[in-house]
């Protein structure tokens, strides 16, 4: 061996590069098993003395180191602050039942075999430098006490020279090899316990880092909704302090898919982090930015003032629209927002936010770049979003229910078939408007329930008509969101295998709007619904936008006259102008004229007049219930025909 490994092996047995540092729970758990294992053997030992001739010195020595020393020991094993006395107490009961084996020999001398568990008692419990010290002046003890005061004892055992020279080597060898176990063993421990450690501030580390993350933004590192409640009651509580308010401004970031779709993954969370810094600038320290949401952020504006200074609104909506420059596209940043001021608008944090989030959605849905909150529009808006859950239990529960308005041959005076008009009356709300519940069913999804619902209603209302020998057609509205549904052609053909009705007697109405989202896939629809057989007609023509670009490509069969422009045409010359100038292009593009809102003779008499098809009003007929429509079509006679 190297002269140099033989020095590390000796410095590593010795223990010195060992930190010697174990864990006060490893301390507790090595006295607690020691003591127990020390105290029954030296009770049974003592037991077994105090009954032997020439041993009752022996037992009474090992009673006494029973009473006085290894019980307590036992009992302080127990108690983590008092570790370190159970140990001193068992290092010295261990000396003083060893060393009165030595002195007085034991039965045939047995009890210096037993001398030979120190070293490993003492490395055991104090560890290896401490063990080292405890061994060696124990070996040394021992040494003296058989060189020179053995010999003056009279009642000492008389062990031989060579006898107390090979057990002293002995001693010495046993000491070297507890401590090379115990230097294996303390390596482990401490191995394992620098291990622990390791993880322990791993563990610490990520839960620091899952700490930041469950309050904040990861791609920008700003608070998020979780954290900026509590920071919104700081800021609300400091506002208190200094007399003044805090505004509460949410901003939504207008087409953030579509921008995502131009630049990508990466590219939108570097945009993000622009639009961070950006929105910080607007701060200048004196408040809180927050991301609460994938589109949308939050800032806090600490104001001077408890009221609104109108300058300070402006600044936010002045800032609201810039443009970055990403990935080599120059992408233009819009933002609606919504408005909300601590006291004036609520006194709790949660609340005041979500006020804040009510005033951007009204924004949003009124087509608005941004919103101060108000009440009246709050009650608007939870009415809006009860009605969803009272609609989609209307629905399930089959609480609504169709009414027909009449459809009338100007020429004639023959009913020619029905507008389908779907009603609601709730029983707790009572009678809920079209006007009201059609737009909560279009935005919540439940359109698509609604409308397979009236067109099965109305497709075996009609089949029912004409077994009765009524001849009419049944008008239907579809919305922009129906046009957009895979599974609209899928419902009108069911409806017809299900009824046996020819789909030329079922007359679909679209307004303008419908084409202002998607025109594109607007048309194929109109174009596969027109290929099936049915009938479509323009709703409401001459509100929308594009209405002469779209009546030369879109293959419909008949234009409703809104019914603004009928109510008023007797007595305003431009209303007149529109109608007739409807009227005859409708007719030069071969399509029928349908005019709504027909209240009076006089109004019948001037659209009748200027060649208008077919007549529909409160002067003919409200809506009605299916059986009082039957009555007044059976009274009116139905179907086309030439006039008297």
């Amino acid at each position: 061996m190297k002269p140099f490994a033989f020095l590390s092996l000796l410095v590593d047995i010795l223990g010195l590069r060992l930190r010697d540092r174990i864990a006060l729970d490893e301390r507790v758990r090595h006295i607690r098993v020691t003591t127990w294992i020390a105290l029954l053997a030296a009770i049974w030992a003592s037991y077994f003395n105090l009954h032997i001739d020439g041993m009752h010195a022996l037992g009474t020595v090992e009673l006494v180191a029973v009473v006085l020393l290894l019980m307590p020991a036992t009992w302080l094993s127990n108690k983590p602050d008092f570790v370190g006395v159970a140990e001193s107490l068992m290092l010295i009961s261990t000396v003083a039942i060893l060393g009165a084996l030595i002195v007085y020999g034991g039965v045939s001398s047995t009890g210096v075999l037993w001398v030979f568990t120190a070293p490993f008692m003492a490395f055991f419990i104090t560890g290896q430098r401490k063990g080292w010290w405890f061994s060696v002046c124990f070996i040394a003890a021992i040494a003296i006490y058989l060189a020179w005061v053995a010999p003056l004892l009279p009642f000492a055992y008389n062990y031989s020279p060579v006898y107390a020279t090979h057990f002293v080597v002995a001693l010495c060898f046993y000491t070297l090899t507890a401590a090379a176990f115990n230097q294996l063993r303390t390596r482990f421990e401490e191995h394992l316990q620098q291990r622990v450690e390791e993880k322990t501030a791993d563990a610490k580390a990520l839960l620091t880092q899952l700490q930041f993350l469950a309050g904040h933004d990861t791609a920008t590192g700003l608070p998020n909704k979780v954290l900026l409640i509590d920071m919104l009651r700081n800021e609300m509580r400091g506002a208190d302090a200094n007399g003044r308010g805090l505004l509460i401004c949410t901003l939504h970031l207008e087409r953030f898919f579509e921008l995502t779709n131009v630049i990508g993954n990466e590219g939108s969370d570097k945009l993000v982090g622009h639009i961070a810094r950006h929105l910080g600038k607007l701060t200048h320290d004196n408040g809180v930015l927050a991301r609460t949401g994938r589109d949308e952020f939050v800032i806090a504006y600490r104001l001077q003032q408890a009221a609104l200074n109108p300058s300070v609104l402006e600044r936010f909506i002045a800032d609201r629209q810039f443009s970055i420059e990403e990935n080599g596209y120059t992408l233009y940043i819009e933002f609606t927002l919504g408005l909300a001021m601590y006291p004036d608008h609520a006194q709790d944090a949660q609340q005041l936010l979500t006020r804040a989030e009510q005033a951007m959605l009204q924004a949003r849905k009124d087509g608005q770049q941004w919103n101060v909150y108000d009440s009246d529009q709050e009650q608007v808006f939870v009415r809006h979003h009860l009605l969803f859950g009272q609609l989609r239990e209307a629905l399930h529960k089959q609480r609504l229910h169709v009414h027909y308005q009449p459809q009338i041959d100007m020429l004639t005076g023959r009913m020619l078939g029905a507008e389908a008009l779907a009603r609601w009356n709730d029983p707790v709300a009572g009678i809920v408007p079209p006007a009201v519940f059609i737009p909560v069913a279009e935005q919540s999804g439940l359109i698509r329930t609604l409308t397979t619902w009236l067109v099965g209603e109305c497709l075996r209302e009609c089949a029912r008509w004409h077994r009765q020998g009524l001849d009419l057609d049944i008008s239907i509205n579809l919305s922009a969101r129906n046009l957009m549904d895979p599974e609209l052609m899928g419902v009108l053909q069911a409806g017809l295998e299900q009824t046996g009705l020819q789909p030329g007697r079922v007359n679909l109405e679209i307004t303008e709007s419908c084409f202002i989202a998607s025109p594109e896939r607007a048309m194929e629809v109109i174009q596969r619904i027109h290929d099936a057989g049915f009938r479509l007609s323009i709703d409401d023509f001459g509100t929308g936008y594009s209405s002469l670009s779209y009546m030369r490509s879109l293959p419909i069969d008949e234009l409703k006259i809104d019914q603004s422009f009928v109510r008023t045409v007797l007595f305003n010359p431009g209303d007149q102008a529109i109608v007739s100038s409807t009227i005859e292009l409708a007719h030069c593009l071969n399509l029928s004229v349908v005019a709504e809102g027909i209240e009076d003779q006089e109004t019948a008499d001037w659209l009748q007049a200027r060649g208008c098809d077919i007549g529909q009003g409160y002067h003919f007929s409200r809506p009605l219930p299916s059986d009082a429509f039957e009555a007044l079509a059976h009274s009116l006679g139905t179907g086309r025909k030439t006039a008297a």
